[in-house]
This record gives C-alpha cells, structure tokens and sequence, in this order.
C-alpha cells in the first residue's frame, strides 16, 4: 500500500513538475533574446549595413558607371600587381612573425624567471604604444643617419649607409614589429593549455626532447598557430599607417590604392570594389581553415 501511495503521489506531482519546467526554460529563452537583442541590433547597424551599402556602391549605386565597371577595372594590370604585393607583404610578414613569436611564446609559458617578466612587459607595452608612434620612431632608427647605419658604419661592416626607410624594407620591419605581439598573445594561450603529463610520458617511454617536442608538443600548439597566423594575414593584409609612411610611396599596397580611388580619382565605385575583393579574400582565408580544420580547434585545450 505505502508503494502504490508514493506512485500516485510521484504521478500527481509529475505534470505540476513539467509545466514548472517548461515555463522556466520559456521564461530563459525570452530573457536570453532580450539579452542578445542589443549585441543583434548593434551589429546590424555597424556591421551588416556598412558592408550591404559597400555592396551597393560596389554594383554602381549611386554612380554613373555600370553594375560592374569597378570589378573589370580591378583587372588591368596595375591593380593586379598591387594585390600580389599585398598578399606577398602579407605572407612575408605572417610567415616572419610565426618563426619569431613560437619561441617568445614558448619562453613566456615555460620559464619562470625574471626573463618571463619582462617578457611580458615588453609585450604589453608594445600592445599599448601608439602604431601612429612606433611608425615614426622607425624612421629615426632605420634613416641614413640613423642608429642602424650609424651602428654598421662605426663597426665596418659597411662605408655607406643602407637605405632602410623609404622602401620595401622599412615596411617589413615597421610591421612584423607591429604585428608580432599579437601572434605571441594568440599563441600563449594554446600553449598554456597543452599538459605537461604528455611531455613526461614521452620522455619516459625514452623519447629523446627534441622528438617530444617535434611529435607532441608542436601539433598540440599548431591550433593557436594557425589562428595567430590567420589574425597577423588579415591584419597585415588590411595594412594601411605603416605602408604610406614607411613605404614613401615606393612600396604601394591595394590599400593605398583605395585611398587614391577616394581622394584623387573620386571613383567611390572602384573604391567599393576593390575593399569587396579584399573582404571576400580574408572570408575565402577563414573559409579554407574552417574546412581544413574547424574553427571549433581554435578553442580546443590544447588540441585535446
């Protein structure tokens, strides 16, 4: 009898049970979309719209020319070989600043000492200083009277100074040293993640260090490579203070090409369509990966 009391009572209770639970997950879904209305709305009026009204712009809205004018005169030659000097800037500088940044990041994560330290405070100042700043203060270090050439003249090693500011060259070193404190700050993370329990026991079943970190540790952090590598192309690619000032006007980027579309040639649809080609290359990088490996391995632990 008690048994069959506690089933009618568990059978009485159950339906009061599931509407109270149904109307609390009712009452989350509604607080959660009121929650994400805000974030929704903001970026539908500074993301979604400016790119929409670019598209618009890009097709002849608002302009003379036909829906596709802006897109055929990306095609001539000089346009051409802008766009392959930015990618080719981008690559260089992506590639540089990955063979840079592995070995800082490993030191910051692995070392504990006062070179960890600073370290670390080295990179978060350079995060903070001004790009506009440390663009111009390459330009008294790498000028002909600068410390560089001052330094290769007083040692010999040349008699003449090199001309590093004004050219292709200033503008490698201006943004590989722009850019590779955020591939440090991306690697850190996925290298913190990655346990230490998988480093011993390679060692002990008698793997030698260098084939521990060859064959466990480096694919472990080869998911916050990649995605330090993708923010440092994208930004590299987009590159705009660094370039005009650096280049002197010796190493133009499609970037700068835009700027002289609005300003000089007052042809706001080509300028429209060559900013579409760039987003539509970066969305084609972020595409590829997410097929190759998933975006979700960007927050993996470590590649568990």
């Amino acid at each position: 009898m008690a048994e069959l009391e506690v089933t009618e009572h568990i059978s009485r209770a159950s339906p009061r049970v599931r509407t109270k639970t149904t109307a609390w997950e009712r009452q989350r879904n509604r607080l959660t979309l009121w929650l994400l209305s805000a974030p929704l709305a903001a970026m539908a009026v500074l993301f979604v719209a400016p790119i929409l009204v670019l598209v618009w712009m890009s097709l002849g809205g608002g302009s003379q020319g036909a829906p596709f004018d802006g897109y055929r005169a990306l095609l001539q030659p000089v346009y051409l070989r802008l766009l392959g000097f930015t990618l080719q800037l981008a690559v260089v500088c992506t590639v540089i600043c990955a063979v840079l940044a592995y070995p800082i990041a490993y030191l910051m994560v692995n070392i504990r000492s006062r070179i960890n330290l600073w370290l670390s405070v080295a990179l978060f100042i350079s995060l903070w200083l001004s790009f506009l700043a440390r663009t111009f203060s390459w330009i008294i270090i790498l000028q002909r009277r600068g410390v560089v050439n001052n330094f290769l003249v007083a040692t010999g090693i040349t008699d003449q100074p090199f001309e590093l500011v004004y050219n292709k060259i200033g503008v490698y070193v201006g943004m590989i040293h722009i850019l590779l404190p955020f591939m440090v700050i991306t690697l850190i993370p996925a290298m913190k993640a990655i346990d230490p329990a998988y480093m011993r026991a390679g060692l002990s079943l008698g793997a030698s260090p260098a084939q521990v970190f060859r064959q466990i540790y480096l694919p472990l952090s080869l998911p916050g490579l990649v995605a330090g590598s993708m923010l440092v192309f994208t930004l590299a690619f987009g590159f705009f203070i660094t370039p005009a000032i650096l280049g002197g006007g010796r190493a133009p980027t499609i970037v700068l090409a835009i700027r002289d579309q609005i300003q000089q040639l007052g042809n706001l649809q080509l300028a429209a369509s060559t900013s579409m080609v760039l987003l539509v290359i970066c969305l084609a990088l972020l595409l590829a990966y997410d097929r190759v490996s998933g975006v979700d391995k960007l927050y993996d632990r470590g590649g568990r």
